[in-house]
């Protein structure tokens, strides 16, 4: 391919031009251009761009390094939450109290005990997290006691229903839980005369107070007769 005539001195651009389009085509000039003013234009992004990307990343590691803190905060104080929701429901749900009672022995059933110990544990740590929420040690040691609690409570809960209200339940507490279990009944009927509706929550109220000891006023079968106690005691 000649770019310029030999007898003519110094080439002009519209010669050289009118040489490339008659050699290779209109269209395929047209992409030539095309094809090198992008890369004209990738090149001085380029040279441009390492600055740009050391500055982002900059900005990124520490926007992203103050909101994973806050997000491991956030999803340890809402999985405690969730799993004392949980327990708090072992103690308020008549069904799950009565059916399963042996979640509470903390007698005769180490999984029991092992609740109770890891519940205390997990508030304890989230206490001392609290007084310095941004402690990296002290926050890790909040997450490990949820952890710890989340999995006592889930074991619990399955080793529970394993025993149900079966013989395999301590025989007192078994015997405690078929009379609350008949109480509940007799509660639960629609011609259940008020009298003996009071008495019936009295009666359980005393059954399950050594079982789930101060939340017994929370179960909301019992609130009536808690509550009418309240304002007894009040107008006296």
């Amino acid at each position: 391919m000649m770019f310029f005539a030999a007898d003519t001195g110094k080439p002009s651009l519209e010669m050289w031009i009118n040489e490339q389009v008659l050699s290779i085509g209109v269209p395929a000039f047209i992409a030539l251009c095309t094809a090198a003013a992008i890369m004209f234009a990738l090149a001085k992004y380029l040279m441009a761009r390492p600055f740009d990307i050391g500055q982002a990343q900059n900005l990124t590691n520490d926007d992203t390094s103050s909101t994973d803190v806050w997000d491991e905060a956030a999803v340890a104080v809402t999985r405690h939450n969730a799993a004392q929701a949980r327990w708090d429901q072992w103690h308020t749900d008549l069904d799950l109290l009565i059916e399963y009672p042996a979640i509470h022995d903390v007698a005769h059933e180490k999984f029991a005990v092992r609740i109770l110990d890891t519940a205390e544990a997990a508030n304890s740590e989230r206490d001392s997290w609290e007084a310095q929420p941004h402690s990296t040690s002290r926050l890790q040691g909040y997450r490990a006691a949820v952890d710890d609690f989340d999995k006592a409570l889930f074991d619990g809960e399955h080793q529970a229903k394993l025993l149900g209200r079966g013989p395999s339940l301590d025989p007192v507490l078994k015997r405690v839980m078929d009379d609350a279990a008949h109480l509940v009944e007799i509660l639960r009927r629609s011609d259940t005369t008020d009298d003996d509706r009071d008495r019936t929550m009295r009666a359980l109220f005393k059954a399950l107070k050594p079982v789930v000891g101060d939340q017994v006023v929370k179960i909301p079968e019992i609130e009536p007769f808690v509550m009418k106690q309240i304002t007894t005691t009040k107008t006296k």
